[in-house]
């Protein structure tokens, strides 16, 4: 058996996407993460994405080979690439968190209650991403 690695990367959407885009693209990514056996989660800002992809390393490196060239976004920058002890999002196959339609009160909390993340550095990287896009939200109301 493989063992556990994951790949965290973030990029840069070429465009915003509407809500029905996004929701093929997690579609799509469930599909192909549950047929290889690889869980995960997806932030997006609006303007950016965060991924986490984690499970066989095989399965994993073979996805993000997959979403590197895809359209959709660039400036792909890996932030992590490495042997996993244990994955934080067994239960998902992709997971969503789409600040881009937060409301105020959805960034008080330091991240979604749905996010049981035990891995200290990870959940740093994901409260980051959440701050920069509580800031993002602030000053495009300004």
């Amino acid at each position: 058996m493989d063992s556990l690695h994951h790949i965290i990367y973030q990029s840069t959407a070429v465009m915003a996407l509407s809500g029905p885009e996004l929701e093929r693209l997690l579609n799509q990514s469930r599909v192909h993460n549950q047929l290889a056996g690889v869980s995960g989660m997806l932030l997006y800002d609006g303007n950016r994405f965060l991924q986490v992809l984690e499970g066989p390393e095989v399965a994993v490196t073979h996805i993000f080979s997959r979403i590197v060239p895809d359209c959709r976004h660039t400036d792909v920058q890996v932030l992590a690439n490495g042997p996993l002890a244990q994955r934080q999002f067994s239960a998902w196959s992709m997971g969503l968190v789409n600040y881009g339609i937060c409301s105020k009160a959805d960034f008080e909390d330091p991240l979604p209650a749905m996010l049981s993340v035990t891995d200290a550095a990870l959940w740093m990287l994901l409260h980051d991403f959440q701050l920069n896009a509580s800031r993002m939200q602030r000053y495009m109301a300004s």
